[in-house]
């Protein structure tokens, strides 16, 4: 059930409400409340300070296969990969107004989900990679909360930058079934995820 902060805060603020899913991205001019499910998967939540304007993306992979990197076609797809996700995400803020300096991210997920890509050990492949692209993209980091054996809720407030974490360890078969679906999909279907402005 919502807190009488965030009712008060609702009230005097209508949000848009989005859900996205692996290989998604979303951002945001209005007030909106953004919300996915996290795995081994990883979530940033980009926020221009000055301009109150945020997205987040939701990425499974750190990395391409070197083979796309002499593919022009794949080259404009692949949004399942946390570098091309982390670059449109800030890309798209920038051309909304954003500066780079007043950005502000905070990251989510990178589980270690049983049975889940496991043996590859993805997420923290994901966690290592985003902390290493912000700390060279010069992004200050707000806060980080990755890594253990159990799936994440989150929901990003893009007006204010705060974010509402869930550890739900319930919602592990879910995350996972998510990220199968997902990774199968790739193999069968090498397209990138959706933007979505709101």
């Amino acid at each position: 059930m919502a807190s009488h902060a965030l009712m008060e805060y609702c009230e005097h603020r209508p949000l848009a409400r989005r859900t996205i899913m692996p290989g998604e991205h979303a951002v945001s001019w209005e007030p909106a409340e953004i919300t996915t499910l996290l795995g081994s998967c990883v979530a940033a939540c980009v926020w221009d300070s000055n301009r109150h304007i945020g997205g987040m993306n939701h990425f499974m992979l750190p990395d391409e296969p070197i083979s796309h990197h002499n593919n022009p076609s794949e080259a404009t797809k692949p949004l399942r990969y946390g570098l091309y996700a982390m670059e449109r995400l800030i890309n798209d803020l920038l051309v909304m107004g954003a500066k780079r300096q007043n950005l502000v991210a905070k990251v989510f997920g990178g589980a270690n989900i049983s049975g889940v890509l496991g043996e590859h050990n993805i997420g923290r492949r994901n966690s290592e990679f985003v902390l290493e692209f912000l700390k060279k993209d010069q992004i200050k980091i707000g806060a980080v909360d990755m890594g253990g054996i159990h799936s994440r809720r989150v929901k990003f407030y893009t007006d204010s930058g705060k974010v509402r974490v869930f550890g739900v360890a319930v919602a592990d078969r879910m995350a996972a079934q998510q990220e199968r679906r997902y990774s199968e999909s790739i193999r069968k279907d090498p397209v990138s995820g959706d933007i979505v402005f709101f």
